[in-house]
């Protein structure tokens, strides 16, 4: 048995430099260590601003840039390293500013441009980088281009998507069956030019046509204007899999589970011919040349580009590039955007995490962690506030990009809304509980004032929360331990996760197999055989949960370096031995001092060999 250890401890020596990934017993060993030094954004922290609800600074209960401007300060002090902002183009605000008239422009509702630009220097000034939301798919049927195309003006008239009814009767009968995504047929007839148009989204908002050259030139043409002429640091490409459609408009086939739902949902068919087309892979790769051509003659480089693509993982991969074109530098993982408190346990997130981290490993492409966003219910809301601060911990303390959803710092939950006080799909209230995203866009919570420090107007664009009262910054910065202490903890942290190698040991131990146990070691010590160990311990069970987690270690002192708020363990406590209680979701990051072990001459991280003997038993 020894020499069957020694024999699978010689080959990841000789592997190191390599992906491997093992399986025994449900638990994984993944290793993929990176030697080249990293990018700004690859150890990251992006924090998403819905700039309607982060802070109103002239009182007409519109969150606007100014506000966020200041709040510059405690965006600084939380630690991360950029901001993402949702759009602030001009627009109808049809779907929350994401029906764009004017690329180049800011909505008189968030300000100016000059409001734009102090905003961007004094981030910058504070070493902080700003990201804008760039989308491509549309633009408003308000937006000049389509006004001329509509109208066939020369040029102009292939910049969206048109096709001529079905037959030839009185009825104007839509061109195939495709669906939007809002639900309903994806077409609509404009009666000046006679034809429908296409438009994955809302009516509202037509696709343009990047089969169009000129169309293309355009959207290169905005992404110049933003990062060149307006210096911003990088873009995150909205809906990329809608970018192009297949030329045949045949219609798309039923998709497995049809069953389920109305022949109007958006689930109802198979997107052959709408979602991601080979075109759509093909544009990102071009805005990142383009992106990367800007990047190369700036003062400070690093222009980085994420994209949004909710489809499935091999499809995701796609979108960070393919052979040797570059794609996005990363394109968001929602995995766990899908947590509910009736599935999350360690083996569900040790899934998420091995699978992602072997599947990116694979093409030697950088992990991100996404708990929430403007579109999606809060995470705390769908996992319960005891649960948030671990999920804040695993993502930072995992290797790559985290990204934070404003909100998430400090266990916002979901806002009330009623559909007579809604602003998104508050128009078919039969749909309003089930479409809207109003709940998790509710204005943020700075303190515990009539409109939660968001507003010196009564009247908010939406309804602050009443769980404000309690849920607040200010509150939690007064607290000794609160959610806002434990993410600002972690992001410090975060300093010293980048020096750590990129390998990570996933384990399941304690009662039910329910403690969740990452471990990452320091570069130098894995590759000089040192054990210098990080563990991030997750207790997902309601109740609490004793166990030993390293039982084979001689050297057992280990210090707290992070804990949840609901947990009762603290910053700087020693634990003398392996042995360890955490409460119900209670979660805490340690460190170990250096030892080693010597097998038969062979010095290697102990907790790697302990999983060795463990595989080699399975044997």
């Amino acid at each position: 048995m020894l020499a069957r250890i020694l024999l699978v401890a010689a080959a990841l020596t000789v592997l190191h430099a390599e992906v491997v990934r093992v399986r025994s017993s449900g638990r994984d060993v993944l290793i993929q260590t990176d030697e080249k030094k990293k990018d700004w954004w690859q150890t990251a922290t992006f924090y998403q601003i819905y700039p309607k609800s982060f802070k109103d600074s002239d009182g007409d209960g519109i969150g606007d840039l100014q506000g966020i401007r200041q709040k510059l300060d405690y965006i600084q002090s939380l630690g991360v390293s950029a901001i993402w902002l949702s759009p602030i183009y001009k627009s109808p605000l049809k779907d929350g500013g994401y029906d764009i008239s004017d690329f180049r422009d800011v909505h008189p509702q968030f300000g100016t441009l000059a409001d734009f630009k102090e905003l961007l220097e004094d981030a910058h000034q504070r070493g902080i980088k700003v990201i804008l939301d760039f989308v491509p798919n549309h633009t408003s049927d308000q937006h000049v281009w389509f006004q001329l195309s509509a109208n066939r003006v020369a040029g102009y008239e292939d910049y969206y998507i048109w096709a001529d009814p079905k037959g030839s009767g009185a009825v104007q009968v839509v061109p195939n069956n495709w669906l939007s995504v809002f639900k309903g047929s994806a077409w609509t007839f404009h009666p000046v030019r006679q034809q429908f148009y296409y438009h994955q989204f809302l009516k509202e908002q037509p696709d343009l046509n990047f089969r169009n050259d000129r169309v293309r030139q355009e959207m290169k043409d905005v992404l110049t204007y933003w990062l060149d002429a307006m210096d911003v640091d990088g873009v995150r490409i909205d809906a990329v899999p809608h970018l192009i459609e297949d030329n045949d408009l045949s219609d798309e086939p039923k998709s497995a589970n049809a069953a389920n739902y109305k022949p109007t949902d958006f689930e109802y068919l198979e997107h052959t011919r709408t979602v991601n087309q080979n075109g759509s892979f093909e544009l990102v790769y071009e805005w990142r040349s383009h992106l990367d051509e800007i990047s190369k003659k700036k003062i400070v480089p690093g222009r980085v580009m994420m994209t949004e693509a909710a489809t499935d993982i091999d499809q995701v991969i796609r979108y960070y590039g393919e052979n040797d074109t570059n794609g996005a530098h990363f394109s968001f993982n929602f995995w766990l955007e899908d947590l509910t408190d009736k599935n999350i346990n360690a083996d569900k997130l040790e899934g998420i995490i091995s699978i992602w981290m072997q599947k990116l490993s694979e093409h030697g492409y950088t992990p991100n962690w996404v708990l929430g966003n403007h579109d999606n219910h809060r995470i705390a809301t769908k996992v319960g506030v005891n649960i948030a601060d671990g999920l804040n911990m695993l993502t930072g303390f995992l290797p790559g990009v985290q990204v934070t959803y404003a909100g998430e710092e400090i266990g916002m939950e979901d806002g009330e809304v009623d559909c007579e006080h809604g602003d998104d799909f508050h128009e078919d209230c039969s749909m309003y509980k089930r479409m809207s995203r109003d709940f998790e866009r509710t204005p943020f919570q700075w303190d515990d004032s009539t409109t939660a420090g968001f507003s010196t107007n009564n009247e908010t664009w939406l309804p602050v929360s009443p769980k404000k009262d309690k849920c607040n910054v200010k509150a939690q910065q007064d607290s000794e331990r609160s959610h806002l202490k434990t993410y600002m903890n972690i992001e410090k942290l975060r300093k010293q996760f980048g020096k750590l190698s990129d390998d990570v040991y996933t384990f399941k131990i304690g009662d039910d197999n329910a403690v969740l146990d990452l471990v990452r070691y320091v570069e130098n010590d894995v590759k000089n055989v040192g054990l210098c160990a990080y563990h991030f311990l997750f207790n997902l069970k309601n109740g609490y949960n004793s166990f030993d987690f390293t039982d084979s270690v001689k050297e057992k002192r280990y210090v707290v370096l992070a804990t949840s708020s609901n947990g009762t363990h603290a910053v700087g406590d020693i634990i003398e031995d392996s042995h360890l209680g955490l409460d119900p979701f209670e979660a805490v990051i340690l460190k170990t001092n250096k030892a080693t072990a010597l097998v038969g001459g062979i010095l290697m991280p102990l907790a790697v060999m302990v999983h060795f003997y463990r595989l080699v038993q399975a044997f």
